[in-house]
């Protein structure tokens, strides 16, 4: 089966936020040429003509030629294709620097073991060549520029480039070869490459491969610049080769052998992807399935660990407390005790942060993890999309100023071809009786409902006869965090008011069979499903 990577549109699509007439690429291409191999050679020649031009002096002026390219790329960027360097990186308000330390950190270790293991298969190649009097300098100065010149390089290929290249091609395997290409051409002329250009050449084409593939798979690009930072920084301060392109007074010091740094790098590459997106094995058990089917409810204990929860809630706090759009209060529910507007007591009280996919880059990757996958597919089938229409909130209940929310059904208000969507309720913290969890009524996603059991806003009549032998059937999901309920579109369920004295949240998503659209022209297609 062909490698899917769902994030990859998303990504690929910030080209269309700026503008993107054929001749702004072609000023572009220009510019960015002029900046990096014209402009950018200037430190080198002055560098040259001034001074010894010793180690130190040709990393800086290397460096600064980067520096001067990072500036055209942010010319070419702001002034023609209008848009700002952060849509480069990520499709998200904020740069993810987590990420970059978690690309940055698989890659230095896979590094420390390939050289332990280098200098225990060949003893004597790695000499010890610390000199205090150059190596705090150098160190120094390294991580100074060298995570500036890695970011200006992934802005370049595996951003501005790839980017350019998805308005043609949205292929994910045809961008990575091409990205790898173009990134290996550059490098051809590095000292390095004269010691054996058919083992060295392909080894820029697999970091370059490895870079743009995981760039693609993530969604973003702080990946590929940790990954990158620390590849470069593990040469200049660690393990230095001789010869090589990044010119400075590492630790140690060891001949370049191209073979083993061939076998070395795919390997490193192969356990780096392996680790960063590792496939979940784990499923829904046939007794959980079987309680989904018969209940239209089953609850993973546990699922979010509690890192990931913690991150979450910590998004979902800061974001409630600085009321950032879109939101909905609890005076637009209309529920029963809930404000009457705005302008009451209590009206302006957050009750869903909307749009949670699109708010952080940490809930997107929540609700698109192959953990909800996984078990998503068991449920709905092979091939699945998210709704950025329903739900996709992080929704809150604040003490005081609660509502409750009476027996319905989801699907009631969703327009789909077929009523069979499952929804997924994150806990964020714990929820119980006390402060509103969610009440359900198993079962009921098989039934069939009268009109008169219902009042006119679709929620269950509770005096009605039928409803109230029904309501005496329900169940209280309890959860702690970082529980999951997987629930249908059809079980009815309601909440309860929240009086406990601390905020109760929740990240709640929903999801539908490829196969199963939404209607046109109905409120559920008025925005893109992401493909899990």
């Amino acid at each position: 089966m062909r490698p899917q990577f769902p994030a990859t549109a998303r990504y690929l699509s910030l080209a269309a936020r700026g503008q993107n007439a054929w001749w702004r690429y072609v000023l572009g291409a220009v510019t960015v040429i002029f900046f990096f191999e014209l402009l950018g050679f200037v430190p080198w020649w002055l560098a040259m003509q001034f001074t010894a031009f010793g180690t130190l002096e040709q990393f800086v002026a290397l460096n600064a030629g980067e520096l001067i390219g990072l500036g055209g790329l942010a010319i070419v960027m702001t002034w023609i294709h209008r848009r700002n360097l952060r849509s480069l990186v990520t499709p998200y308000a904020r740069i993810d620097w987590r990420r970059m330390a978690t690309g940055a950190a698989v890659w230095a270790g896979f590094a420390v073991v390939c050289c332990v293991v280098e200098a225990w298969l060949f003893p004597g190649r790695y000499r010890f060549s610390f000199d205090p009097n150059l190596f705090f300098v150098s160190a120094a100065l390294a991580l100074l520029l060298t995570p500036l010149q890695t970011a200006t390089e992934e802005l370049l290929f595996r951003g501005y480039v790839m980017q350019s290249l998805g308005l043609l091609c949205r292929r994910p395997w045809l961008l990575i070869a091409i990205s790898a290409a173009m990134f290996m051409l550059p490098h051809a002329g590095n000292p390095e490459v004269d010691a054996a250009p058919w083992l060295v050449l392909p080894q820029y084409f697999i970091i370059g491969a490895l870079l743009a593939a995981v760039t693609l798979k993530d969604g973003r690009l702080e990946l590929a610049i940790g990954i990158h930072a620390a590849n470069n920084l593990f040469t200049g301060i660690v393990a230095n080769i001789e010869p090589s392109v990044i010119s400075t007074n590492a630790l140690f010091t060891s001949e370049f052998d191209p073979a083993y740094a061939l076998v070395a790098l795919a390997a490193a590459s192969a356990a780096t992807w392996r680790v960063l997106f590792r496939p979940q094995r784990d499923r829904l058990s046939a007794g959980e399935i079987a309680q989904f089917e018969n209940d239209g409810y089953v609850v993973v204990r546990r699922l979010a660990d509690a890192t990931t929860c913690g991150i979450m809630l910590a998004q979902a706090k800061l974001d409630l407390a600085a009321r950032v759009p879109p939101v909905e209060y609890e005076a637009d529910t209309g529920y029963p005790g809930a404000p009457a507007s705005l302008d009451a007591p209590g009206g302006r009280t957050v009750r869903r942060l909307l749009q949670a996919y699109a708010r952080s880059a940490v809930l997107a990757e929540w609700q698109i993890s192959p953990r909800l996958a996984a078990r998503l597919r068991q449920l709905l089938g092979a091939r699945i999309e998210m709704s950025q229409v329903h739900h996709n909130c992080v929704m809150t209940k604040n003490p005081g100023y609660s509502s409750e929310t009476h027996w319905h059904q989801d699907i009631r208000y969703w327009s789909f071809q077929q009523p069979a969507l499952v929804s997924v309720w994150t806990a964020l913290g714990r929820e119980h009786a006390g402060n509103g969890c969610l009440r359900v009524l198993p079962g009921t996603h098989r039934m069939a409902f009268s009109a008169d059991q219902y009042d006119g806003d679709l929620f269950l009549r509770p005096e009605h006869p039928a409803n109230r032998a029904l309501i005496e059937i329900q169940q209280t999901v309890e959860l702690d965090a970082g529980d999951v309920l997987f629930f249908h579109s059809r079980l009815l369920h309601a909440a309860g008011d929240n009086r406990s004295t601390d905020t109760k949240y929740s990240l709640v998503s929903t999801y539908h069979a490829a196969g199963n659209r939404p209607l046109t022209g109905s409120r559920s297609a008025s925005l893109p499903d992401i493909p899990l």
